[in-house]
């Protein structure tokens, strides 16, 4: 079964990253054309190819997963969390943010995307990419397909949640996001557990990834730091506030969810 799951994972993943190298090449191709014919030095810039790359990949990756039934689609997707539960995982979510984001300022981690992210935000498609359609089919991939699918084979859900979660830290492969995405990984991955829905992670991620483009827009920085205190004496009160509101909600809402059958399934596939 280990050598099953991994394969599983491993197919998943490899998919992944083919349609975005495809699609990378694809548009340098694209672009050394239209610089040849047109006779000019610069038709598309570098983070316009790069914008239309990660955009296209993205729906390539979403086509296919639900096309050879890595995971399905419902007309229940939006309907089948009742509005209370998405209000509190969404607010989890965000306080998950915030906390883990200041956490993250207090490291001395080299933050070696954040040239690139800056200025893939002055690109419209590269926003739409990363605020919006990053976040859908990361959460497809890493919650809706990998650990669905190890949660459904596994007697203990956390292996799921765990393995997704750090695998979804590792492609991140940038020294100040893969801890962070690994601890919110792990939160998203509770919520579509306990909630057997990707609807309220999907929710999340958007919002996790919108406060991170409008910071950069608005700030200058990702940085969490650059809008809220960073003195340690000042902030810790208040994250530990922040703490005890998460895991007040985190069990409210675990009482109120009815338990999770096994093997896991989704709502609906009910």
């Amino acid at each position: 079964m280990i050598k099953e799951n991994a394969w599983f994972v491993c197919k998943v993943l490899l998919w992944y990253f083919f349609y975005q190298l495809s699609c990378t090449f694809g548009f340098s191709l694209l672009d050394d054309a239209a610089r040849l014919i047109s006779g000019k030095d610069i038709y598309f810039s570098d983070n316009g190819v790069l914008a239309a790359s990660l955009f296209l990949s993205a729906l390539l990756t979403i086509w296919h997963l639900l096309t050879f039934g890595y995971m399905k689609f419902s007309p229940r997707f939006f309907t089948e969390v009742p509005a209370k539960v998405l209000f509190r995982s969404t607010a989890i979510i965000f306080g998950s943010m915030y906390l883990f984001n200041v956490i993250m300022s207090w490291l001395p981690l080299p933050d070696i995307m954040e040239q690139t992210f800056m200025e893939l935000s002055y690109e419209p498609l590269g926003v739409l990419s990363m605020a919006l359609i990053a976040p859908v089919v990361e959460e497809m991939i890493f919650r809706g397909t990998i650990q669905g699918y190890l949660m459904r084979r596994c007697k203990n859900p956390w292996t799921g949640i765990i393995v997704s979660a750090l695998i979804f830290g590792a492609i991140h492969m940038n020294p100040q996001q893969v801890l962070y995405a690994i601890l919110l990984g792990t939160v998203f991955g509770w919520i579509y557990y306990r909630t057997r829905s990707l609807l309220p992670v999907i929710v999340g991620h958007v919002l996790n990834n919108s406060v991170a483009v409008m910071s950069m827009k608005i700030w200058g920085t990702e940085d969490i730091e650059a809008i809220t205190a960073s003195d340690t004496m000042t902030m810790l009160p208040m994250l530990l506030i922040i703490a005890v509101g998460i895991a007040s909600l985190a069990l409210k809402l675990n009482r109120e969810l009815p338990e999770a059958p096994r093997p896991w399934s989704e709502v609906n596939e009910e």
